[in-house]
């Protein structure tokens, strides 16, 4: 049956995709854009649908017969397979979007007379516009290239084409800014009028066959929930086949249209995908409440998730939902594969209807994975998912209608069981009394019984011993149930085993089985077999046969020891958990346990339960006692033996001395554990190994043992045997009897040498750290040493370790505390000395305190510094002492030695690289440099230290110290010292030469300020850090520029024009400092300079303008004998003003003194309106000079303001106050000059 229903199921599997092969494949197709229909016989042959290759033209529009071309170039084209559509496709590298408009061209050559044609599409995408021969034949929607131009439109056509015959050309011009994929993705199908006329309309018969069928069926179905409101399954295939009418009436035809004409594209778009979202939950939840157990709701609410996405995005733009329909496409298979599943585990549990709903959904199982092949353009065929629904409908109403079926045998079948029930109720009225009768006997019988049982439970309740209670339970049950042998099994929960406890057998299984069975166990997991089956389900097991074949070994094992008996197994309980196994038997032939009285034992089992737990308390109570009573005397024995041990301990708390600690601890040691032999070793951490540091004196110990032990140690590793494996461990060991194989040298020597039979060696750990080990023995007796003992002497070490390292502690701080005396009288003895050094500033006076104090401090008589020429990259002489005791030739030796820093320089080159200093006590008769050998010969030194002196980690200079008397030898404290003195020698001579660059630095500052700022300016600014802003009441600014002076930078290089305006400014500088002026600032070509400021005087105005003059016969001077520099100004503009300025410094770290003011713009007015005169002066400089200079030609210029301003032009001094020139003063004008000067006084604010 199963095979059947499987083979149905892929009958209607392959129903739906035997669709998806093409059909009639020897009908033409197009190819490279032409179609050959000269031999297509329409009238025979039928219709034809114009598929294939088409000439696809991306964003280029047709005038009926021929393509545009783009800019005189010829159009550009491809070939694209119809049906399909244009998104992805590859345009000459360029992939192409679903926006967008393109035209479709075809060429066909129809045969001669052919009949009156029409023609057929369904929708395209999504607006289009058909032209054949040229001629418009059909517009859908409005084409644009654009959307603002476009309007979708999604209704097939049907009409009549004009004749044709011979060469055709049909064209599309299809654009899409709607849907998410454009193009021709449907056939355009071409034939006789008749036969196309009857084909559409067979297909709008059909589809309006199919949506009336699904809808009757929605309406019946919907009838059946209103009749019956517990059938919701009723309900949601009516709404599953309402929504799939919807849907068919919104594909292919789209017959909706036809009832509603004017609906929106827009909302018909929406309406196709949102029917078929719908559709697909409400038939998942349809299959949910028919096959409950198998679509369950999980699956629900996976589904609920996975749609509620698209369910939204219905409310997007057509074009992000449309574009997400393959997403949907593998959801609706996975739902179809959920539901396929889970009806085929409803039918392998044999679900009622489950075999033939499997046949039913196979169809739309089939159909939907057509349609969705279609949708994509893989296949060329139609929708058939309507038809599979039709399907699915057929066996859902034979399902349906087998369900009434059995409804009905159902009743029926009830009807004659009622009949029957009814007549043996009958017969059991009649015989109810006998039943009373035979009732009330079994009553008084179970009275009795239930008397004897509580009679046993008193009997079992007197006593407390497992044995006894074992013995009367077996007396009771023997009598009762006529068994002679028992076996009581205990529950070990703690290690998951079933152990033998005690039994009561019969002669006739011999006298040995009892001790067979003694030491028995079964543990509590399968294997166990019977017992643990029994233990599992907490229940009674009764067998009156034994089939040995059945049993697993160990159940075998215990038949084979026992017999093949009749039995029972009996679970006693207490609290619902297993405590015991009771197991009965008789070894009497022909005889079995009935079920009554499996009953009786088990009502027994309750009361031996509860006896068995409280004597298995009573027995857990007494141990517990007896362990407590045992843990009560460890206590008082240790807490005897921790008083002591306080009290020991704080005798030696008090003791600081080390040996009085340590022989404390040996009397400890022989009073409390009679051991005669101690001995103590400490850590040397220098060099890793315990030395003896005390030991006792036993009186039969010899001189050679004790020598031995005082003077024996451990190294610190491998080497060191048991007593390091000891130390690492951190744990005390107790060496019993001498080894017969020794680990290590060491440990032969300690058992040989002291004769040892027996040794305890205990680490002294304080804060996890051993400081020592101490060793028990009692040298030839043999020790007797048991844990607790072990464990004592062990907590007695753990005592007094804190003790001993407390001691240890302050012995070392004592000796550190005397070095700290030591090192604090020398640092103060270095104070003192630092602070004579460091009170003088002298470099000399500096040398020869430090030289003082190694003579006194340290007899060192000889001393020469040598500080290194970075410059020459080698040490030179710098200063000395003692040279008064060699002769003259040495003492010029060693001021012209020279220390190159390479390895010819010997010592004093390697103290160089290493910065280290060398020590060298005596001088051999050999050395190893030439240029030391020299020294050392021709200073008479026995010995000598050098030292480099080092400041903020570079070496400065170089000291060397000679040391003539050779019973003179330093220690390490004393030449630490004399280096620690050489660093003050580093210091000193590093503040002198840096003392030395400070000065340089400062004077070449100065020098540089004075050259941008006025001295008394540049004072001010040094001693303050800043200057006060001045406001001068009166000078003259003088303000130069060169005429063209833009044209001429143009014209030349960077290094030429600043060659030129150096030449020029230097000369101007010199012109103004000669006649007391400031130069202030250079700009571009304009040099500006100032008189009056930064001190105030009477002769500014006749020194700008006498500067002026000579300003301008220099230019030109220097434009004559200066012709071969390219740069050559056309002349000079001066321009000069007087009045009131602010004058004072800006900046920060570049200084700028300048001026600021009215007076100033004015001054830049007359120079940019005084273009062609040479010197242009001021009214207000006019009237303080007129006196002494020849001035003519009045003008007036524009200030940047807009007013009118008078100025003049400075021609020469008066011809009576100079020479011929007119710009040298003679006598006359000095004259005049000074009166002028001398009444000058400073006027400022």
């Amino acid at each position: 049956m199963k095979k059947r229903v499987f083979l149905l199921f892929l009958f209607g599997l392959f129903f739906g995709l035997s669709h998806c092969k093409e059909v009639n494949r020897n009908k033409p197709i197009a190819k490279e854009g032409k179609m050959d229909l000269s031999s297509w016989d329409f009238n025979k042959d039928g219709n034809i649908t114009l598929d294939g290759e088409w000439e696809f033209y991306w964003k280029q529009t047709n005038n009926g017969t021929q393509i545009d071309s783009e800019f005189g170039k010829e159009p550009k084209y491809i070939y694209q397979t119809v049906p399909s559509n244009w998104k992805g496709v590859d345009w000459f590298g360029e992939t192409l979007d679903g926006f967008g408009y393109a035209t479709y061209k075809l060429k066909v050559f129809f045969p001669p007379n052919t009949p009156t044609l029409a023609f057929h599409n369904l929708d395209l995408s999504s607006a289009y516009r058909l032209y054949i021969n040229g001629k418009l034949v059909v517009e859908q929607g409005s084409f644009g290239i654009n959307p603002n131009y476009f309007e979708p439109s999604y209704k097939s056509v049907l009409m009549d084409l004009e004749p044709v015959s011979g060469d055709t050309e049909i064209v599309y011009e299809i654009s899409n800014f709607h849907y998410s994929k454009g193009g021709l993705w449907e056939s355009m199908e071409i034939g006789e009028r008749r036969a196309l006329y009857d084909k559409v309309n067979r297909s709008y018969l059909t589809t309006s066959f199919l949506a009336g069928s699904i809808f009757l069926w929605a309406l019946y179905h919907l009838g059946l929930f209103v009749m019956r409101r517990q059938d919701k399954a009723s309900l949601f295939i009516s709404l599953f086949s309402l929504l799939i009418v919807m849907r068919l009436l919104t594909i292919g035809e789209r017959n909706i249209l036809s009832i509603f004409p004017d609906m929106p594209m827009d909302f018909l778009i929406r309406l196709e995908f949102g029917t078929i979202y719908i559709a697909t939950i409400v038939f998942a939840y349809f299959y949910r409440l028919v096959f409950p157990n198998t679509v369950g709701p999980r699956t629900m609410w996976v589904l609920y998730i996975l749609i509620t996405p698209f369910l939204i995005s219905l409310f997007l733009p057509v074009a992000v939902f449309s574009a997400k329909i393959h997403f949907f496409q593998i959801f609706l298979i996975s739902v179809c594969v959920r539901i396929t599943i889970a009806i085929i585990m409803a039918y392998r549990s044999d679900t009622v209807g489950a075999g033939l709903s499997l046949i039913g959904f196979s169809f739309v199982f089939g159909t939907v994975v057509h349609d969705i092949l279609y949708q994509n353009n893989v296949i060329n065929t139609t929708n058939l998912t309507p038809f599979g629904f039709l399907g699915f409908i057929l066996f859902q109403g034979y399902i349906l209608s087998y369900g009434f079926t059995r409804a009905y045998l159902s009743i029926e079948k009830l009807k004659e069981r009622l009949e029957v029930s009814n007549k043996e109720l009958n017969i059991l009225k009649e015989g109810l009394e006998d039943i009373v009768v035979e009732r009330t006997q079994e009553l008084e019988s179970s009275k009795a019984n239930i008397e004897r049982l509580n009679e046993f439970a008193k009997t079992l309740n007197t006593s407390l011993e497992l044995d006894s209670i074992l013995t009367k339970a077996f007396d009771y049950l023997n009598e009762e149930v006529y068994c002679d042998s028992m076996i009581l099994l205990l529950v070990d929960s703690d290690n998951s085993k079933l152990i033998y406890h005690k039994s009561v057998v019969s002669p006739n299984s011999g006298l040995t089985l009892e001790s067979k069975l003694h030491g028995m166990s079964f543990p509590l997991d399968p294997s166990a077999g019977l017992f643990y089956h029994v233990y599992k389900r907490n229940r009674p097991f009764r067998f009156a046969k034994v089939w040995e074949s059945r049993l697993n070994e160990s159940n075998q094992k215990f038949v084979q020891l026992i017999g093949k008996h009749p039995g029972m197994i009996i679970p006693l309980s207490s609290q619902g958990k297993v405590i015991a196994m009771l197991t009965l038997f008789s070894t009497q032939k022909n005889t079995s346990f009935s079920r009554s009285q499996l009953q009786l034992v088990e009502n027994t089992a309750e009361n031996i339960a509860t006896a068995v737990t409280n004597s298995i308390l009573v027995e857990e109570m007494n141990r517990e006692k007896f362990i407590a009573e045992n843990a009560r005397m460890q206590m008082e024995n240790a807490k005897n033996e921790v008083v002591k041990l306080n009290e020991f301990t704080k005798k030696i708390n008090s003791e600081s001395s080390l040996s009085q600690i340590i022989e404390e601890m040996f009397n400890y040691i022989l009073k409390t554990f009679e051991i005669e032999a101690t001995l103590l070793q400490l850590i040397d951490t220098k060099n890793k190994e315990l030395y003896t540091y005390n030991t006792t004196i036993p009186t039969y110990a010899t001189e050679e043992q004790l020598l031995f032990a005082k003077s024996f140690k451990v190294p610190l590793n491998e080497k060191g045997g048991i007593i390091y494996k000891t130390y690492a461990r951190k744990r005390a060991l107790f060496v019993p009897k001498p080894p017969k194989k020794y680990e290590s040298e060491l440990d032969e020597q300690i058992f040989t040498k002291l004769s040892l039979t027996s040794f305890v060696a205990v680490p002294l750990v304080v804060q996890n750290e051993v400081i020592g080990m101490a060793y028990f023995t009692s040298y030839q007796k043999p020790m007797e040493v048991t844990r607790e003992v072990l464990r004592r002497i062990a907590g007695f070490c753990d005592q007094i370790a804190g003790a001993i390292q407390n001691s240890l502690l302050l012995q070392i701080t004592e000796a550190e505390r005397k070095k700290s005396e030591q090192a604090k009288a020398e640092i103060q003895k270095m104070n003192e000395f630092a602070k004579t050094v460091n009170s003088q500033n002298n470099l000399e006076n500096i040398l020869a305190e430090i030289f003082g104090f190694i003579r006194k401090n340290y007899k060192i008589e000889h001393c020469v510094l040598y500080f290194l020429d970075k410059e020459y990259n080698e040490f030179r002489y710098l200063n000395h002492s003692g040279f008064d005791l060699l002769v003259d030739d040495n003492i010029n030796y060693f001021k012209s030695l020279r220390f190159p820093l390479r390895e010819e320089s010997g010592f004093v080159y390697k103290c160089y690289q290493r910065k280290r200093h060398f020590y060298m006590k005596h001088v051999p008769k050999s050395m190893p440099y030439a240029i030391d050998k020299q020294i050392t010969d021709k200073s008479g030194m026995k010995g000598f230290l050098i030292s480099p002196l080092v400041n903020n980690d570079e070496v400065v200079a170089m000291a060397v110290y000679g040391i003539n008397d050779k019973n003179i030898q330093l220690n390490l404290e004393e030449v630490n010292s004399i280096v620690g003195v050489s660093e003050h020698i580093a210091s000193a001579i590093n503040n002198h030469f840096l003392l030395k660059k400070i000065e340089e630095e400062k004077q070449r500052s100065d020098s540089l300020l004075l050259n941008i700022l006025p001295k008394n300016v540049a004072e001010e600014l040094q001693k303050k850090g800043r200057v006060n802003p001045v406001e001068f009441e009166n000078v003259t600014l003088l303000m130069t520029s060169f005429p063209g002076f833009s044209q001429l930078t143009g014209q030349l290089t960077p290094e030429e024009l600043i060659e030129g305006l150096d030449l020029y400014f230097s000369r101007f500088d010199e012109i103004i400092k000669a006649q007391g002026m400031e130069k202030l600032r250079m700009t571009g070509d304009m040099y500006l300079a100032a008189g009056g400021l930064p001190l105030g005087n009477f002769t500014h105005a006749v020194d700008a303008c006498l500067a002026a003059l000579q300003i301008k016969d220099e230019v030109n001077r220097m434009i004559e004998d200066f012709k071969d520099i390219p740069f050559r100004p056309n002349g000079i503009t001066i321009a000069i003003h007087s009045g009131p300025v602010v004058a004072g410094v800006i900046g920060k770290s570049k200084f700028n003194y300048d001026v600021w003011g009215k007076t100033v713009t004015q001054t830049q007015a007359i120079r940019r309106g005084g273009v062609g005169v040479p010197i242009n002066i001021s009214q207000e400089t006019m009237e303080k000079v007129k006196r002494l200079f020849h001035i003519d030609n009045q003008r007036h210029i524009n200030t940047y303001e807009g007013d009118q301003f008078p100025i003049y032009e400075l021609l020469s001094l008066k011809p009576d106050l100079s020479d011929d020139t007119g710009s040298t003063p003679n006598e006359k004008f000095g004259r005049l000059y000074t009166q002028q000067k001398r009444g000058a006084k400073i006027l400022i604010k």
